[in-house]
């Protein structure tokens, strides 16, 4: 008897064993799969400079293999159901919509499974290298919307293949997304201006800015929905992102970080101006954080009812640093005036009473 003569078979039976065949190779091949991915590329991947193809050999090893068995399963059942013989076998149907159903299933869980590999690689290796924090909370959040599309679309392709009427379905699925962006308005508004801050930039963490609304403060942390500003009273305001993308926004960091001071002194009538303004110019010279490009600079700005008035001008490099070097100006103006003996005027009225 010759085994291997399969035209003394059956269609069915020659078909089970080709079919068989089919299955034992998608078996091999997922082995040798999973083998090549464990032994050769992942080893290979890790010596490269970047983590991104690692991490997706690593999270497509196993759906990988899993893909070539079920893609051979349904190739198999498939085989044996096109025969005349069982083509109208509700069993053999039946199998071939659960092997259908799998390699869908397989296939959507495969492309989340690369989709999550490279939100993890951002986030280990990008996300860090950011100023702010957006990255951390949108890159998360999109691979689970994506993840829920993905598999929407594969429920939808099952559905389809079952001959299931998916209009109604699809049409419950648009106003229940409808309902949800409604009732999320809010939380919606604020993540898309977020958004639009990240790609527009007008200020980066650590960034000194003022709202039209009056707020200001140093910019810590620009979320999802909010952002977090460090005020000068070592507190923390937290504002929605829509508020500030509906604000004017003024950033003291632009086009660089020197800022402009202003000081007015005010001496008395009788003084020296040409001798005064020498010395508000020597203290600024001599300051060692004191700006000497652009210089400082004097103005007599006004007769004062009390006093002549002066207008000192010079620039700080950090504007962190502008209230204490202001400090210490002030400090060195009163002792060199009171060294040099000009007066600093205050308000009084003399009052001649009649007898």
């Amino acid at each position: 008897m010759n085994f291997l003569n399969f035209t003394d078979l059956s269609g069915v039976a020659r078909e089970s064993i080709n079919s068989v065949l089919i299955m034992g190779g998608a078996v091999l091949l997922s082995f040798l799969c999973r083998f090549i991915w464990s032994r050769a590329l992942i080893p290979i991947a890790s010596k490269t400079r970047t983590n991104l193809d690692r991490i997706i050999l690593e999270a497509t090893a196993v759906p990988l293999s899993v893909l070539i068995l079920t893609a051979g399963f349904s190739f198999s059942v498939n085989r044996i159901l096109f025969l005349e013989e069982l083509e109208k076998s509700a069993g053999m149907a039946l199998l071939a919509g659960i092997a259908y159903t799998l390699l869908v299933i397989n296939i959507a869980f495969l492309v989340v499974k690369i989709f999550r590999a490279i939100s993890e690689w951002y986030l280990e290796d990008v996300a860090h290298r950011t100023q702010t924090t957006f990255d951390e909370e949108f890159i998360p959040l999109l691979s689970r919307v994506i993840s829920i599309i993905i598999f929407f679309i594969a429920a939808t392709i099952i559905l389809s293949h079952f001959k299931v009427n998916i209009s109604g379905f699809l049409a419950t699925a648009g106003i229940a997304s409808l309902a949800i962006a409604l009732a999320a308005q809010e939380t919606l508004s604020n993540t898309i201006s977020g958004f639009m801050l990240v790609l527009d930039k007008p200020f980066h963490v650590g960034d000194w800015i003022q709202l039209d609304s009056g707020e200001a403060g140093f910019v810590q942390e620009i979320g999802l929905r909010t952002t977090k500003i460090l005020t000068f009273d070592n507190t923390v305001m937290i504002i929605p992102n829509a508020m500030i993308a509906k604000s004017k926004v003024v950033n003291r960091n632009y086009p660089d970080t020197k800022v402009k001071t202003r000081q007015k002194i005010g001496v008395a009538y009788g003084s020296d101006l040409v001798r005064v303004k020498k010395i508000l110019l020597e203290i600024c010279q001599a300051h060692p954080d004191v700006m000497k490009d652009p210089p400082p600079l004097v103005f007599f700005t006004e007769f004062g009812e009390f006093s002549l008035n002066l207008l000192l001008i010079y620039w700080v490099a950090d504007l962190k640093e502008q209230f204490g070097i202001s400090d210490q100006v002030n400090m060195e103006i009163k002792r060199r005036f009171e060294e040099e003996n000009i007066e600093i005027p205050f308000p009084q009225r003399d009052i001649h009473m009649r007898k």
